[in-house]
């Protein structure tokens, strides 16, 4: 199937799913980095990780 095809909201849907995919890889990279980590630090060290790619992108414009 081809994206040009997909409905506005399938395309949607798909760039949802991507991210949680990714968000979900970053997770358990830091899971297996400290192994015990509990929710709250894990939330914690995502959001850093997620911020720091954004401030990294940006850099690179």
């Amino acid at each position: 199937m081809s994206v040009g095809v997909l409905k506005p909201e399938e395309k949607v849907n798909i760039a949802i799913e991507l991210s949680d995919v990714c968000v979900r890889v970053c997770a358990e990279g830091i899971r297996a980095e400290f192994p015990g980590i509990g929710d709250e630090e894990l939330l914690e060290r995502l959001r850093e990780r997620i911020a720091w790619a954004k401030r990294w992108r940006r850099r690179e414009v």
